[in-house]
C-alpha cells in the first residue's frame, strides 16, 4: 500500500505539461475516492502543480488513517521513564517539562495550553493523562498531531473571555459576521427574538450608518457563569468607549458600561442577548 501512496502517473497522458497535470489531478481524485472513499473538490483557480502535491499529501494521509492502529501516546513514544509530577522537586520540574515535550515533539505531537498554567500542572497533565490517551499511532512527514489541554479539563472562563474579545473586536472593526458568536435564537432589547441572519442585516444596518470606529478602548471588570448538566449560563461585564465617525467626517463619543450575555451548550459559549454602548434595536 505504500507503494501506491506515493505512485505517480510516469507516462504522459498529454504533450502539454500543465494539461498532464490536471489529468493526472482527476485519475488521483478518482483513485482517492475509490480506494479510500474519500473525495476532494477544486475550485478550478488552484495551481494545478500544487493541488497535484496536496492530491497526493491527502492519499498518503488517508491511505495511513485506514490502516492505523490506535495505541496509548505512552507506547508511541516507546515506554519512556518519566517520574510522576509528585515525585519532582520544583526545581526539576521545568527541565522535566522540556524534556518530556521534545520527546513528544520527536514524534510529531505537540501539546498546546491556551489558558496560563504552571509548569508542574503541565508536566502532570502529560504524564498522568495524555500518556494513558489514545492517539493513531501513524506518521506523515510535516503532519503534527495536536492535543489541546482545555479540550480535556475545559477553562469555561476563558472560554467566555475569548468570546468577548471575539466580539468586541467584530464590533470595533464593523465586521456583521460578529453574529457568528451569537446563539441560533438571540434575545432583543425589546424582548422579541432574531435568527443569525438577522443579526447579522442588523448589525451592517448599524455599521453602515459610520465610516469607522475609531480610538477604541476596553476593559473586562467581571465573567460570571454556572453550569448545569450539559449546558450553562454566564455573563460578562465591563466598560467600553470608542468614536464613530459619520459620513460628514464628524465624531460622536460612544461609551458606557457592557453587559454579554451567554449559554453554554456542549462545552461552547455563545452570546444570546448584549447591553452594549452603540447598539440599538
Amino acid at each position: 500500500m505504500e507503494n501506491n501512496n506515493n505512485e505517480t502517473f510516469n507516462d504522459p497522458l498529454s504533450d502539454d505539461s500543465e494539461e498532464n497535470l490536471r489529468m493526472e489531478n482527476e485519475l488521483l481524485r478518482l483513485k482517492l475516492k475509490a480506494e479510500l472513499g474519500g473525495d476532494s473538490h477544486s475550485s478550478g483557480n488552484l495551481d494545478p502543480a500544487l493541488e497535484n502535491e496536496f492530491l497526493k499529501q491527502v492519499m498518503a494521509f488517508e491511505s495511513n488513517y485506514a490502516n492505523s492502529n490506535r495505541a496509548k501516546v505512552f507506547d508511541i513514544l516507546g515506554k519512556p521513564d518519566f517520574k510522576r509530577a509528585d515525585e519532582l522537586a520544583d526545581d526539576l520540574i521545568e527541565s522535566a517539562l522540556a524534556e518530556v515535550l521534545a520527546l513528544l515533539a520527536e514524534k510529531s505531537i505537540e501539546v498546546d495550553f491556551i489558558g496560563t498554567y504552571d509548569n508542574r500542572t503541565k508536566y502532570a497533565f502529560i504524564t498522568d493523562e495524555l500518556f494513558d490517551h489514545e492517539a493513531d499511532d501513524f506518521k506523515i512527514p510535516g503532519m503534527v498531531t495536536h492535543f489541546i489541554y482545555e479540550e480535556f479539563h475545559p477553562n469555561h472562563k476563558l472560554d467566555i473571555e475569548n468570546r468577548v474579545v471575539e466580539f468586541l473586536n467584530a464590533w470595533f472593526e464593523q465586521k456583521p459576521w460578529i453574529s457568528s458568536a451569537f446563539s441560533d435564537e438571540f434575545v432583543l432589547p425589546n424582548k422579541t427574538t432574531a435568527t443569525k441572519k438577522e443579526m447579522a442585516e442588523k448589525l451592517k444596518t448599524i455599521f453602515d450608518s459610520y465610516n469607522a470606529f475609531t480610538e477604541y478602548k476596553y476593559a473586562i471588570k467581571d465573567i460570571s457563569f454556572e453550569l448545569k448538566d450539559e449546558g450553562g449560563m454566564g455573563y460578562a461585564e465591563g466598560y467600553a468607549s470608542y468614536k464613530a465617525i459619520l459620513e460628514n467626517n464628524d465624531e460622536i463619543l460612544i461609551k458606557g458600561p457592557f453587559k454579554l450575555y451567554m449559554s453554554c451548550e456542549y462545552g461552547w459559549w455563545s452570546i444570546f442577548h448584549i447591553v452594549f454602548p452603540g447598539f440599538e434595536c
